[in-house]
Parts: structure tokens; sequence; C-alpha cells
């Protein structure tokens, strides 16, 4: 192994250009006078993180166990702004991974990431080394803080330093312009003073007073100029001649309610002096969370409006001391309003002092609109305040690196009549149709939410009917892993009527994320896909990550004509280490092959391995690499014999030369007291499915239902067509019954070894890895509770989006006759009333593992698998092999977070517009 190359990133060099200014001590320095305080030091040496020396200590990571509040501690820079936004995102299950273009901490020090630029409507590369700004005095990093063993924030704060030019930048700035730039979601403020409006004939008591809405001007931040370009009041406009824009107070309430409810970002902030004083608590011209609202009804005190905030400070930060603060006597005095609320005083210190604070604290929204005078929402999910799509012009995006002619199709091959046809003749027989036109008419109805993305929660093998490439096959793989799918959209979630989308993919032979944008004008003829995929039902995500993969490679035919190694599509989807199994006939065992990529080249790649017996497996341990791995969250294809005489389809339902996606592994036990060994495949086609002993038309899940019980097996019925369906054998009764051809089925192992000859393997935590089929405990147990949150997440967003379903036209109507007077305002808030009462409840994500194995698989439900790649599998003092599950999860019950007590000091110098 080579010598790992350290990258530095020449655009932002690690010196006194990139702070422009910072203080010490009371003093200010600039220019080259920063050195004498300040010096750059690589992530793996700064002494806030414990590098490991024997393989087995504590490491640096990008993530561990989730992203959390608790992450985030500010320094010296005056960026709370910032870091509240991103406590925002904290609270939302992957939004902070999704920045990161490079997925885990890496020796050579380069990281890719992306950030929404609100000009160009379109989502920035950032590219970063991971050099840090320290103390020469003590090496500690001189603005954000890191907890534990985590770099993510000190790499996104680095990167909103480049992105605006340098670090002193970010020293006051706006909590609006920092959330859209983190999301690229619509985001909008309200703003509550005495000069907007109505509020200045009202009394001096604010609760009579009302919000006005404010919008971000179409501005981006520009690097070199002389003041920060965040913090100002020229970013924002609002209209105080239209009453319209003006909300009550219970309005506002009610919206951070159903904001939060539907998973929308909500923050707040507090004006006055930059100088870092608080009032009862409150940290003046400060940025801050919010993480709740919730009306509640108390004993003698009526219904109360209560809002939970928190300090982007974090542990040991300054916390509201006012009523219903943590040590306001108020709450046992009503212990049903802490019932109601969920909340739990915190308990003393050594010694019977104040304990630590965390930075989170309850508030009566009296006293908040007497603080805090900006709320801003970030509409990443449901209702926004934007005028209905179908009452305004949207300007369809047209895509010029990737036209709509016979350039993008490369040197595709058609055969019409007999006549093949390429180049400039395939403008005269292929016609370039957006989605909306080749989906039937039924499935977009324009002002309805027709086309979707994804659809039932997320995606799942059986939305891919795309023929049997190589890049099929590993959307199936990527499609059975919860979110997988979704988070390579970082345009979002939903269909866009202006059909422009970017989606991150990954370059196989460098490495290198891409994150081009494109449009969803789509190849086709007679109104279907020359590619040959289909629409099923609403969804279009197959085709566009088709377009986005022909469009890194430069070509259609790349993708539909010369094949897809599986291996290459699997690399290029995740940007993860992939290898193979090939079966050795001579040797009886596999053999494991390392790949190495040609670039935009997805035929082709090279296969190397160690000499003699070293890259030999033998045939159970390929079994156990498959569960271990498929727990760990790792993606697996297969192959079948590329000989007629092994794999004859007639009599075994295979096709031979086909790669299939391997959806499960499990051991289960036989009514007999045997071990069955049972694999599970797909078919990209959905034609080709295995008719053998446990296939969907074998008698034996009937004959043995314990077997299905355990691997939860359900007899899809078809209707016999002969193309979707096909016929199965006698059920118990004998009677014929018709079984939905899906492409996917049971086979037991014993057979898989007969007829596939290769395996396909990609995850991060095979590489270095000599024996995939043992994890050690932790490793096993972390990947059960990411696949359990990520089940959990999946079903949250089915109920989300059959709730915004049936109520999007009702919303948007009530909030429509908003606009007609002031006397109507409370309808919008009866709105939000019901539909956050509506909304499927959003549990906390889990706590961090405990310290033990013993307590550690308390959390982790036998039979769940995972999501996500964990890092590479330590060689543990003793192996644990496993034979568990890839399929859904058993439910768990909430948690409470684990609160950590580092402390930070107070924010010196923040700006809040």
């Amino acid at each position: 192994m080579g010598k790992t190359s350290i990258f530095q990133d020449p655009d932002f060099r690690p010196n006194e250009n990139a702070l422009h200014e910072i203080k010490y001590n009371g003093a200010t320095y600039q220019g080259r006078d920063i050195g004498r305080v300040v010096e750059w030091r690589r992530l793996k040496d700064l002494p806030a993180f414990r590098r490991a020396t024997d393989g087995r200590g504590s490491s640096i990571r990008l993530f561990e166990d989730g992203v959390r509040a608790n992450d985030i501690n500010q320094g010296s820079l005056g960026d709370c702004w910032l870091l509240s936004s991103l406590a925002c995102l904290a609270s939302r299950s992957g939004a902070v991974e999704k920045l990161f273009l490079t997925p885990e901490y890496n020796e050579e020090g380069r990281y890719q990431l992306r950030l929404w630029d609100k000009q160009s409507r379109r989502f920035r590369e950032i590219v970063i080394d991971d050099s840090i700004p320290v103390w020469r005095q003590g090496g500690q990093p001189c603005f954000a803080q890191p907890t534990g063993n985590e770099a993510w924030v000190l790499l996104l704060e680095k990167a909103m330093a480049k992105y605006v030019g340098n670090y002193y930048f970010l020293d006051g700035g706006m909590t609006s312009w920092a959330l859209e730039t983190l999301t690229g979601h619509y985001t909008c403020v309200f703003l509550l003073k005495e000069k907007f409006g109505p509020n200045r004939d009202a009394d001096p008591d604010q609760q009579n007073w009302r919000w006005l809405r404010a919008e971000l001007a179409n501005k981006t931040a520009a690097s070199g100029s002389s003041a920060s370009p965040l913090n100002r009041s020229t970013l924002y406009t609002y209209d105080e001649s239209d009453p319209a824009k003006f909300y009550s107070q219970e309005e506002v309430f009610m919206a951070i309610v159903y904001h939060l409810a539907i998973g929308n970002l909500v923050a707040t902030a507090t004006v006055g002096t930059d100088d870092g004083t608080e009032v009862d608590g409150v940290v003046q011209a400060h940025a801050y969370t919010v993480m709740a609202a919730q009306p509640v009804n108390s004993e003698g005190r009526g219904q109360l409006l209560m809002v939970q905030v928190r300090n982007p400070h974090g542990s040991g930060g300054i916390e509201w001391t006012g009523d219903w603060s943590d040590r306001s006597a108020l709450w046992n005095k009503h212990p049903e309003v802490a019932k109601a609320l969920g909340y739990s005083p915190p308990l003393l210190g050594a010694g019977g002092g104040a304990a630590a604070t965390d930075g989170c604290f309850w508030m009566e929204w009296r006293d908040f609109v007497k603080h805090y005078k900006e709320l801003t929402f970030c509409c990443a999910n449901g209702f926004d305040y934007i005028e209905d799509e179908t009452a305004g012009w949207v300007e369809v995006f047209n895509d010029p690196s990737f036209p709509h002619d016979h350039r993008s199709l490369g040197d595709y091959k058609f055969i019409l009549n007999g006549q093949p046809n390429t180049g400039a003749q395939l403008d005269e027989i292929v016609k370039w149709l957006r989605l909306t036109e080749i989906a039937a008419p039924e499935q977009f109805r324009k002002g309805a939410r027709g086309l979707k993305l994804f659809a039932g929660g997320g995606t799942h093998p059986d939305d891919i009917d795309g023929g049997s490439t190589g890049l099929m096959t590993a959307l199936a793989c990527l499609a059975n892993k919860p979110g997988a799918v979704e988070e390579l959209f970082i345009s979002g979630k939903e269909y866009r009527p202006d059909g422009s989308y970017q989606v991150r993919l990954y370059e196989p032979k460098s490495g290198n994320a891409s994150i081009a944008p494109f449009d969803d004008w789509i190849p086709c003829y007679n109104s279907s896909p020359i590619t040959k995929t289909k629409i099923l039902g609403s969804e279009v995500w197959v085709l566009l990550l088709e377009k986005a993969v022909a469009k890194l490679v430069e070509s259609y035919s790349k993708v539909s004509m010369w094949g897809v190694q599986v291996s290459w599509a699997l690399a290029c989807l995740t940007g993860q280490y992939t290898c193979m199994l090939m079966w050795e006939e001579p040797k009886q065992k596999w053999r494991r092959l390392e790949l190495e990529y040609v670039e935009k080249q997805p035929a082709q790649y090279r296969a190397q391995y160690a000499a003699d017996d070293q890259s030999l497996v033998i045939s159970d341990d390929v079994f156990r690499t498959l569960t271990t791995q498929l727990l760990l969250g790792c993606l697996v294809a297969a192959e079948t014999a590329k000989e007629e005489q092994v794999v004859a389809s007639e009599l075994t339902g295979l096709a031979k030369g086909r790669n299939y996606s391997v959806l499960d592994a499990r051991s289960v036990r036989h009514p007999d007291g045997r071990t069955l060994r049972l694999v599970k495949l797909r078919d990209p086609a959905r034609q080709n499915e295995w008719k053998g002993d446990w296939s969907d038309c074998s008698d034996k899940w009937e004959r043995f239902p314990t077997v299905a019980k355990a691997l939860e097996f359900r007899r899809d019925v078809g209707n016999g067509d002969g193309g979707d369906g096909q016929k199965g054998g006698d059920d118990e009764g004998g009677g014929a019954t018709t079984h939905r051809r899906d492409g996917s089925f049971w086979m037991a192992f014993e057979d898989f070894l007969v007829y596939f000859r290769l395996v396909t393997l990609c995850g991060n935590s095979l590489r270095g890895n000599t024996k995939p089929w043992a994890a050690s405990q932790p490793d096993l147990d972390a990947a059960a509770r990411r696949q359990a949150e990520a089940r959990r997440q999946q079903a949250l967003r089915a109920e989300q989006e059959a709730l915004e379903d049936s109520q999007h036209t009702e919303l948007r109507k009530r909030a429509a006759e908003r606009t007609r007077g002031p006397t109507t305002g409370m309808i919008f808030a009866q709105a939000a009333i019901t539909a956050a009462a509506n909304a499927p409840r959003r549990l906390p994500p889990p706590p961090p593992p405990p310290s033990t194995a013993a307590s550690r698989s308390a959390l982790a439900p036998a039979g769940t698998a995972a999501d996500g790649s964990g890092g590479a599998a330590a060689a543990p003092p003793s192996e644990v092999l496993v034979s568990a599950s890839a399929g859904p999860a058993v439910p768990v019950k909430p948690t409470v977070e684990v609160v950590s007590e580092s402390k930070s000091g107070p924010c010196k110098s923040c700006t809040i517009m």
C-alpha cells in the first residue's frame, strides 16, 4: 500500500487570509500578526480528539451513532446564528449527514460538502481540507468545539467560512440565511417590532403586537467584500402596506406547532447590542433553536402556550431563569404541565448544587415574545407560505450541458424496421419528453399531488422495472435500505414542477462526488423511454437516477446499450468500497477480488487478488459474510453462471449470466431441528424468478408455516396473465394458486451455490477486513439501532405522506382565505391546530450507546438489520458470528436523549438583524 497523500485546499489555504481578523485575550490581531496566537492543525493532531493507537481505541469520526444538538458547542466566534441552525438540522434524522458528500473521516483530509446558492438556485460543491485554526497556547480549536470524537461541526463551520470568504465573515449573521443555505428549502422570517405597521399605534403590551412576515432577498454570499455579506438588513424584504402580511400572536404560535409537527425547522433570535449581555438568562443579540411548542391545560392557570428553546452554546450555556425555567418552582406546583410536556426537572449536582445546564429550557409564550423578536421557518416538509405553484409561472429548466438530442445518446443504435439508426438520425426517431408527458394522465393532475419522487414513505425494490442492467440491480439493493435512495436527491424529496434536480453520485475511479444539476427530459420512442425503464405507480425516482448516471458518464448508450457493471453502479451510487467473491471451481472455494475502475466507463473494471490461497473463502463463510454485512448495511448482488448447462431457465426460472440483488440472508430453525440457510434475491427485470424449493410457487411455505412466519413470507396473489403473474403449485387444499411476479424470491443457500458464481459486495465495513463474516458486538448493536431508527422514520414518513395528501388541498385553501382580511386569521390557526393534532408524533433520536456491551444489546432487538455502513469491523477478542435479517426491524420504544456536560463560554459578538 502506498503512502496516503495529504490534501491541501489551494483556494482556502490555512493562513491569515482565511481568518482576516481574530480576538484573543481582549486584543485584536490582523494580517501576519494572527500567526502569533493561532496555528493550523489537521484533525488527527488536535488534542480534542483521542486518536486510536492499537486498532481498538477511539478514533476520529465524522458522525458517531447519529447527530444530536449536544454535539454543537460554540467557540469564540460569534456564529451562534449558524450553530443554532445546525442544532435545528440535528433534530431531523439524516439532515446534517446529507450536507457531506464525503461520508466519513479520511486520512487524505479532503472533504466535499454541498451548500445552497440562492441566486443560482443550485447546490454548490464546497471542497475543504481538514486543517483547523487552533490557539497556539493549549492547541484548542479557536471556534466551534468538538464533542467526543465527532468532527462534523468543525468541518461544516470551515465549509461555511470558505463559502462566505473567511471565518471573520461568520461573526454575526442571520439564522434564516444559514437554514436556507444548509437545506436549499424555502425560508421566511417573522419580525416583532414596534416600528412595523399596526404595532406603532398599539399599546406597550407586546402580547397585542402583530408579527410581520418577511422574505429572504435573492442575494448570495460573496467572498472578498469588506464586510460580512450575512448581516445586512437589506437581505430581508417586507411589505408593511399589506395587512395580510401581519399575523396575530396565536397564529404565529400555532404556526410553530404545525411546522414542528410536520418536520419543518424553526429558529428564533433576540435583539439588542452585540456585547453578549443577558436579561433573565436570555442572551441579547443571540440566535436560538425552537425545539418544541405545545398548548397545555393547567389547573388554576388555564391554557398555557409553552415553547422549548435551546441555546447553541449547549452544555454549560446560559439559560432562561424565569417562570418554567429548569429551576422554577412551578413544575412542582403543576405536575400536570410537566407530564403533558414530558418534562423532568434536572437532578441536583454534586453537593446539592444546581446541575450543569444543557442549553434547553421551557418558557411561556407571553415571556417568549418579550425577549425574542425574530422567528425563522425553514419549510423542509409539507405546507409553507409560498403561493400555490399553479397560480404562477414556473420556468422549466433545460440542462445545456446534456442537450436533448443525439449528442446525449452517444453511440446509441436504434433498430427501426430492421434498419440501425445512429448519430443525427436518432433526432428524427427519439423524442425527449418531460416526466409529466410520459406519465399517464391519471398519475399527474395539475394542481394536485400527482407525480412523486417517492411514495409510501420511501423506496422499495418493487419500484423498479428497468431491465436487467447492473444499474437496476444496484438500485434495487439501495432501495432495500430505508432512506438510502432519498438521501441521493439533495434537491429535495418532492417532484419539482421546474424539472430541475440534483443528486449525489460518485465517480468510482476517483471517488469524487458529483452534484451537477440535470433536467427531467427523457429520451423516448412512442412516449416510452428508450431504456425500457417504466414509471410504476406515481413514482419517478428510477428514471431520474438513470438520467443522472447517464449524464455522469456522458451518454445514455453507456447506461442502456453497453451495460453497467453492478460493482461500478454500487460504487457510483454510494461512494463506498466494493469487492467481489468469485467461485473458483478447481479450488472449490470463493476467491476475493479487489476492483479498479476506468473513468466514465461503467462497463469496465480490473480485478486483482492475493496470490496462492490468501484470498480464498469457504462457502460457509460466504453465507456468514452475507448475513453479517447485510446487517451492517452492506449492499450485495449475485450473478448466475453463464453456462447454459448450469442454468437452464426453463427448469430453474433463473436467467444465465444475470445479476440479482441480494435483499436478505437468514438462518432459520426447521421444524425437524435442522438449520435452514435461505437467501432472498430479486431480478430487476421482474421476469426470471427461481422455481425450486422455497420459491414463491413452492408448497414448502404451506407445509412449514413456522419458517414462513420467521421470514415474514406472504404469498402475493396476481392476475395469472402470464406477464405480471405466474402460475404456482397447489396449496394445502389442492387448489391452484396464482402468484404475482415481482422479481423477488427466496432460495436455499445450497441451491444458491449451485447456480451463482459471483457475489459483489459494497460497503466501507468491508475495507481492509479480512474476515467480513465476523464483527464486534458494538458494531452489530450500533447497526441494529441505525436500522431500527431508519425503519421508524420510514413508517413516520408514510403516515406523514398520508396526512399531507389528505390535508394538502384544504390547508392551501384556508391559507389563501387568510389573505382576505384579518378577521379570517383564525381559520389558519385552526387549520394548524388540526394538522398538528393529526400529525404522527416525531420521536426523539435514540441515545448514544451505553458503555457496556450488555446494555447495548438491550437496545438492539433481535432480527433487526442495518441502514448505513458501519466502520471496518475490527477483529474483536472473540468473533461474533451472526445470522440476522436485513428485513423490517422490531419497533423500539422512544428513549430520552443523553446530555453531555462539556463547557462553553458565552457568545461574544453575535449580530442578529
